[in-house]
């Protein structure tokens, strides 16, 4: 039998994520993985294992970039922005084509709840996982006293995810930007994350080109463009 051709797993991947998350779990046959990734079945198996297997990583890389894009700032003043940027970056600021994905971890808690349970609560765990992210920005504003703390964070941040899935489940139904928008603001604002408060941005400009060097923007632009 003949060695399976060489390629790169990596692309593959990346690949499969991205079939996974416009179609889904279900709706992805074999054919359309091996066409996407651009790979032979002997390779596929060899390097993947099967379709289920494939998935699991595919979620985990996308939740992987997403922790990436929300990271908490190392500066504490910036902690509070970054979730604003995050909704900016994931969903008003992101072309049409990725918002009318939704979020591959939503899709999956939906798609899959009564379907494959392990499935479904991996999706979950790694939005906890965000939801965590959530909750140390509030508590990191919380301790240097750049926000209040009447309210614990994960109760903030409880709110603010509850809003993330909603607003991935609206653009999914293709839900017109000027709506997420409107949604956005509410939801950050009964928070307190008023679109009119001022936070320090990394940003230099709304629109920083790509830089190569190990200036803070570059950090910013590769989380956003993190997950296209």
């Amino acid at each position: 039998m003949g060695r399976p051709a060489e390629f790169d797993r990596d692309q593959a991947l990346e690949a499969a994520m991205r079939l996974f998350w416009g179609q889904g779990y279900a709706a992805t046959s074999l054919q359309d993985l091996l066409g996407a990734m651009d790979i032979g079945r002997s390779s596929f198996y060899a390097a993947f294992g099967d379709k289920r297997s494939l998935f699991v990583e595919a979620v985990e890389l996308f939740a992987a970039r997403t922790r990436r894009m929300l990271g908490v700032s190392e500066n504490p003043e910036d902690s509070l922005a970054s979730i604003r940027r995050f909704f900016h970056e994931t969903l008003l600021d992101a072309p049409r084509r990725r918002v009318v994905r939704g979020c591959l971890m939503v899709n999956t808690v939906l798609e899959m709840a009564d379907v494959d349970s392990g499935l479904s609560a991996l999706a979950a765990h790694e939005l906890e996982r965000i939801e965590k992210i959530f909750s140390d920005c509030f508590e990191q504003a919380q301790r240097t006293g750049d926000y209040p703390a009447e309210r614990s964070a994960s109760e903030l941040a409880a709110h603010i995810m509850v809003l993330n899935q909603g607003l991935r489940v609206a653009s999914r139904r293709g839900t017109p930007r000027s709506e997420l928008e409107k949604s956005v603001e509410t939801g950050l604002s009964l928070v307190g994350l008023n679109r009119d408060v001022e936070y320090p941005s990394p940003h230099p400009s709304p629109h920083p080109s790509p830089d190569p060097s190990p200036h803070p923007a570059a950090t910013a632009d590769r989380r956003r463009t993190a997950i296209q």
